[in-house]
């Protein structure tokens, strides 16, 4: 009874070994595929349904196919960006493409706004000045802290150690900094909480 027991833990233990190893290849595949994905500019991909503004153009036959194939819900389906997903799915026929390529693709000066502290308006003038048509061009200069913008980047770490008082604010890289901004910015917490009510009243 003994040996059974030895054997069954034995057989236990190297059955979470081998179920371990496989999560850790299957995550770096993963990771290794979303690096890829994220170095490809979908903001001058050469779309078969999208024209260079990023207007729909597909048959409607692809799109009903599309919308059946990834299980998409019809009723779900009212705005842009609903559309949007659909057709990107009829791209790539993958899901982590289709994410990247719509974030991109939809990214908005608010969006901006909110990792810069500026509102809107601010940004869209600081991108006109630069001549900068789509809003995640100018995320992408400040995420690398490009000469451009960089007087934009100082300004925000000036503003946030004013308000936090935080040493580590003067020497984090742009990109983290802009994420310390987006988390800690009063108009996106507040944004959460709405959301997350909204979520509790519709249980």
């Amino acid at each position: 009874m003994k040996s059974l027991k030895i054997f069954f833990l034995f057989f236990f233990a190297c059955n979470c070994l081998f179920s371990q190893e496989i999560t850790q290849e299957f995550l770096q595949k993963r990771d290794a595929k979303i690096d890829s994905l994220t170095k490809i500019d979908f903001l001058k991909y050469k779309y078969k349904y999208l024209d260079k503004n990023y207007k729909i153009k597909i048959p409607k036959e692809v799109y009903e196919k599309t919308v059946i194939e990834y299980k998409f819900i019809p009723e779900r389906l009212n705005k842009y960006r609903d559309s949007l997903g659909v057709v990107l799915m009829a791209e790539f026929k993958d899901w982590d493409a289709e994410r990247i390529a719509e974030h991109r693709i939809c990214y908005t000066w608010k969006r901006v706004g909110h990792h810069v502290w500026k509102s809107e308006d601010e940004v869209a003038a600081i991108a006109k000045k630069l001549k900068i048509k789509q809003p995640y061009r100018l995320q992408e200069l400040l995420n690398k802290n490009d000469s451009k913008v960089a007087a934009e980047i100082q300004n925000l770490r000036d503003t946030l150690f004013q308000k936090f008082n935080k040493e580590e604010v003067k020497t984090m890289p742009a990109d983290k900094l802009l994420l310390f901004a987006f988390t800690n910015n009063p108009e996106v917490i507040e944004l959460k909480k709405n959301a997350y009510k909204n979520k509790q009243k519709q249980k």
